[in-house]
């Protein structure tokens, strides 16, 4: 969200004091100061209450009322269409039926606010097993997925741990998990609709979350799949993000 600063130094020159400054500069001065700020402030809270899952045809989105999302404490809108999709792994069990990946996503919501203190759960969206995505912060509220990213992106998250192997004894071979065909679906419609929708623009480049941070996210097979995507983009890696 942008939010429009009014500095008590600026504020005493332009309504306190206004024999030092001319009528023509201190009006003049108000509109190229503030109005770019107010425009975007209104522009992001008409897309927040436009806001219609139902307006996607595909995928099935699971609105947070329907999963039994908490209030946020706070909100930051965000200005859209925005750049950047990322795409991460929640690093839960995983998730087949629409009450389990609920449960998960109330666990999640918990997680983030009791234990790290966040306003409200930190993916945008969280896309299950069971094929669904489950609105997080949404498409127009700023998350808080990937730190110098969040106010220029929306979090995807699978909802499972993507970088665990697991061991196939019949062919005794390691095998890497991997996301299920109709998750990494509704996960690319997602995407699809929020350009549709205006949310996203039109050349968004979507990347994986190792590629901005120092994280394993979302997990090799999963990242090599969202690498195959159109929208999937080449970034080059911020190193120096944590110490």
């Amino acid at each position: 969200m942008r939010y429009i600063s009014w500095s008590s130094s600026r504020s005493e020159s332009l309504f306190t004091s206004p024999k030092k400054l001319p009528i023509k500069n201190m009006f003049g001065n108000f509109f190229k100061i503030y109005i770019p700020g107010i425009v975007s402030l209104l522009f992001s809270l008409q897309s927040a209450a436009s806001f219609d899952s139902k307006s996607c045809l595909s995928p099935n989105i699971i609105e947070r009322a329907q999963w039994g999302a908490r209030s946020p404490a706070s909100l930051n809108y965000l200005v859209t269409p925005l750049l950047y999709a990322v795409i991460h792994h929640t690093v839960t069990p995983e998730c087949n039926r629409f009450s389990e990946c609920a449960d998960i996503v109330r666990s999640i919501q918990n997680h983030h606010m009791n234990d790290l203190g966040w306003d409200d759960i930190g993916y945008s969206f969280m896309v299950g097993g069971d094929g669904n995505v489950y609105e997080g912060t949404g498409w127009s509220t700023e998350g808080a997925h990937t730190l110098g990213y969040n106010r220029k992106s929306i979090g995807i998250a699978f909802i499972g741990n993507f970088q665990q192997s697991y061991r196939n004894s019949s062919l005794e071979i390691t095998v890497a998990k991997d996301a299920k065909e109709k998750s990494l679906q509704a996960a690319h419609d997602l995407i699809i609709c929020g350009k549709n929708l205006g949310y996203l623009r039109s050349n968004v480049k979507v990347i994986g979350a190792r590629q901005v941070s120092a994280t394993e996210s979302p997990g090799n097979k999963l990242y090599a799949h969202i690498q195959s995507w159109p929208e999937w983009s080449v970034v080059p890696r911020r190193e120096n993000i944590f110490p």
